[in-house]
């Protein structure tokens, strides 16, 4: 009886296994280490022969009737059809194209495998532009986003990549050079990563349990028969319920993987119960999906930055593309105005934008580590290549477009007008600056108005300028000015600003500096609440002099009834200088710093502000979050992150009861608050150290050494006091006023324009426009962003004659047409989200 009871169960179990055995995807790749265990000319070598080697597999294969058992190839980056595209005949990438319609191949939209911490969102999102290029020219579905072998992840980027159009992601770290705690059981195997705006991405990041070669890692199926043991393993247990799993990731460092095996011996490696399938990723994540999909966890974490942080061991490279990325954003919406007229006005600038996409695509490549084959002095050159390539680009795309711009704005004979530009979305009024060469017996008129308006001599970078007080510029669009001869004009002093000693009195401020520009005290007149606390031996724009000011000197300068300027020379710990900038009509204060030697350890300027129990926000990678860990109202994973460096992009607030104070960052790219360590964020110091460069894991030889014998760095800061809380719009919008001064130019234009307009607006303020761009397959493109914490309606509005809008995602991919109606449609973004349009 007990015997046929047994035989019975174990028919039973077969027959189970059979009808619904585990499925277990591994997934072939080599991992494209770009600038790291290889040059350029190296790489595009390797990748010519292994896609060869893989498109000649596949295709031997293409008709096996178990689809499990069909070749299949993973490009780990689009960094592979870009230079298939380039190098091989049409024919030959047409077959490539072919393979992945067919499902045997996969390509992602990142370009290389980057670390994103050290990014804006435009340079993240113009990284990913050759996959929506692939996606339009050739048909096909790019789902996938990775970002590999680096321990964290930001938390905006889940957006950034929904919003592409990806759905998939998976991630392996390597357990290495690390001061992240990764190695561990993780809270989900497998999840929804889901950003602020609820957009979502299934994000595969198993356990790192063992190395790098195994479940977790980055190379988690080096060796496949490991990984279907591992795999089936890992399936109905308690921390992975599920029958469905996946191990990617072959090529570990190796530049080579040529992996027929995989195909001819799949049977040796499947255990009683389980079905192998060789996977394309996708296979895997649809599978899955549609089976668990509505029963999963979601995670909306930020993880901080671990080899994120090494660009700032060459600060003029990465602090330089970020001046760049920003300057883009004027260039481009006076580019997008031009084009709607004249579409191929700029045609003549392709061949440096091909050279801008690939510099901005590349440079976030994580070789940053340079402890490989290729030197620091190969990669150096290269990152200072890819910094000129992008730089150029964007300053003749600029310069191009300021001149074509002026041509449309009506002039008179006099040969006197000058527009000025506003690239924002809302109407501004701030000091503007005219450059000017003539005679200072002159004023300065609205020719809209006819009023004359305020104005003052400044000098900047051994040039003169006309600095006028411009009102009421439009959202996106100019104004025009006219300067006229006044011989018997009469200088004009101003009160508003006395220094005596070493105090100076501006009409918001009592300030004490020293004499190397450290502001030891900074009293607001309208409360009387002091803003500055020392803490840690520095104050307030303090590069680590304290009080030490000896030897240091300063200088009052550009004086006027609108501004101004104290320029302070100091020498302690670097020779460095400090122009300080006090308005008459604002309460910012603008700081331009440099730092005139060359340096190797981490180096700050430090701004310490008396905020007791301070809240602080800051903008990450796509997202505006809370410096705190989650479990105290924050957005930081309480472990496997690394919280000693936060991405601080455009700005940091910090509040507290005694009110709160808004620091505008132009160029630095992360910042420390107080003491933080990388396993513990100093959530009560209202310190805010702003990191100039330095090499942060200069123990495990990361990086660049030295700056690469840089001696000059610069970084441009402002600062807003507020009584009380800020909204995170008025926070956004006061760090882009002041990363995007007015552009002026000469009005030379013989058109019947008016004399004033706008090209753009939102009727919503917190649905700020971020990108105004020529689109990439024609029209205009507008990319916005929500950036309050509620969901939002909006109204766009353009200063052009529009004949249809569509809804795009990020990488400019139609997804809908939208209702137009006078030029305006209307838009619903849930909180915090980006969005894009193209028009035409």
């Amino acid at each position: 009886m007990k015997n046929y009871f047994l035989l019975a169960l174990l028919l039973t179990t077969s027959f189970g296994f059979a009808q619904n055995p585990k499925r277990l995807y591994l997934a072939n790749d080599t991992h494209l280490d770009l600038m790291y265990n290889g040059t350029e000319a190296q790489w595009n070598q390797k990748v010519l022969d292994m896609a060869d080697f893989y498109l000649n597999l596949g295709e031997s294969n293409k008709d096996e009737p178990d689809v499990a058992r069909r070749s299949k190839w993973n490009y780990d980056c689009a960094y592979w059809l870009y230079t298939l595209e380039k190098k091989m005949p049409k024919d030959y990438f047409d077959r490539i194209i072919a393979q992945i319609k067919n499902q045997q191949a996969s390509v992602p939209y990142n370009f290389t495998l980057p670390i994103y911490g050290a990014s804006t969102p435009e340079s993240v999102l113009r990284s990913f532009y050759y996959g929506g290029y692939l996606e339009r020219k050739y048909g096909i579905d790019v789902d996938i986003a990775v970002c590999q072998e680096n321990a964290t992840i930001p938390l905006g980027l889940a957006s950034l990549w929904a919003g592409s159009g990806a759905a998939y992601s998976w991630k392996g770290v390597c357990f290495c050079a690390s001061k992240t705690l990764s190695q561990g059981v993780r809270d989900h195997e497998i999840y929804y990563y889901k950003g602020l705006d609820d957009q979502k991405i299934l994000m595969k990041w198993y356990s790192l349990l063992t190395h790098n070669a195994e479940l977790g890692g980055y190379a988690e199926m080096l060796e496949p028969s490991i990984a279907a043991i591992q795999l089936d393993t890992l399936t109905n247990s308690k921390r992975y319920p599920y029958r469905i799993a996946g191990a990617f990731g072959k090529g570990w460092d190796n530049m080579v993987n040529y992996s027929y095996d995989m195909v001819w011996h799949l049977n040796h490696r499947t255990r009683p119960g389980t079905k192998l399938f060789i996977s394309n990723e996708l296979d895997f994540f649809k599978d899955f999906e549609q089976t668990y999909g509505k029963d999963l966890p979601s995670e909306t974490l930020a993880y901080g930055n671990e080899w994120d942080l090494l660009p700032a061991s060459l600060s003029n490279v990465s602090s330089g593309i970020r001046r760049s990325m920003e300057k883009l954003r004027s260039a481009e919406a006076m580019a997008a105005i031009i084009t709607a007229t004249k579409p191929t006005a700029f045609d003549d600038l392709k061949p440096l934008k091909e050279k801008f996409m690939y510099g901005i695509s590349t440079i976030s490549a994580h070789g940053w580590t340079i402890d490989g084959p290729v030197t620091k002095r190969q990669f150096a050159d290269w990152a200072k290549l890819q910094h000129k390539n992008i730089a150029d680009y964007v300053d003749a795309l600029h310069a191009k477009a300021s001149t074509l711009l002026g041509q449309i704005v009506p002039s008179e004979a006099n040969g006197n007008r000058f527009y000025v530009f506003n690239a924002l979305s809302w109407e501004r009024s701030e000091t503007a600056d005219i450059e000017w060469s003539g005679s200072d017996k002159v004023v300065v008129r609205d020719v809209a108005s006819g009023r004359i308006i305020q104005q003052q001599f400044v000098r900047k970078n051994g040039k003169q300028y006309l600095r006028i007080w411009a009102e009421k510029i439009p959202s996106v669009g100019y104004k025009s000015y006219e300067i006229i001869p006044t011989p018997n004009l009469k200088a004009v002093t101003t009160n508003d600003f006395i220094i005596k000693n070493q105090v100076f009195e501006t009409p918001y401020y009592s300030v004490k500096f020293t004499k190397a520009g450290v502001i030891t005290s900074l009293k607001e007149k309208i409360s009387g609440r002091e803003l500055v606390k020392v803490e840690n031996g520095k104050y307030l724009n303090d590069l680590g002099a304290g009080l030490n000011d000896s030897a240091a000197k300063f200088t009052l300068v550009n004086i006027g009834p609108l501004s101004a300027t104290i320029a302070f020379e100091g020498f302690k710990p670097l020779k460095n200088s400090s122009e300080i900038t006090f308005f008459t009509y604002s309460p910012k204060i603008n700081f331009d710093n440099q730092i005139k030697e060359n340096f190797t350890k981490p180096t700050y300027w430090t701004y310490s502000f008396d905020a007791p129990q301070p809240d602080i926000t800051h903008e990450e990678v796509g997202a505006i979050v809370k410096a705190a860990y989650k479990t105290k109202g924050g957005h930081y994973a309480t472990k496997m992150s690394r919280v000693d460096h936060l991405t601080v992009n455009h700005y940091v607030d910090v509040n507290s009861s005694k009110g709160g104070v808004l620091l505008s960052n132009a160029d630095c790219l992360f910042m420390q608050l107080g003491k933080s360590e990388p396993q513990k964020l100093d959530e009560n110091s209202a310190q805010i150290n702003l990191l100039v460069g330095g090499q942060i894991d200069a123990n495990f030889r990361l990086g660049i050494v030295g700056q690469d014998g840089d001696t000059n760095f610069e970084n441009h800061f402002s600062l807003l006091p507020h009584i009380g809380i800020i909204s995170q719009t008025a926070a956004m919008k006061f760090s882009l006023e002041h990363q995007n001064e007015f552009i002026t130019g000469k009005a030379v234009g013989t058109t019947k324009l008016p004399n004033q307009q706008s090209y753009f607006q939102s009727s919503n303020p917190n649905v700020l426009l971020w990108t105004l761009k020529p689109g990439e397959d024609g029209g205009i493109v507008a990319r916005t962003w929500n950036v309050s914490n509620n969901p939002e309606q909006s109204e766009l509005k353009f200063g052009f004659d529009l004949k249809k809008a569509i809804s795009a995602t990020h990488v400019e991919t139609k997804i809908e047409d939208l209702v137009l109606k006078n030029n305006t449609f209307n838009i619903s973004p849930k909180q915090q989200q980006m969005q894009t349009f193209r028009v035409e």
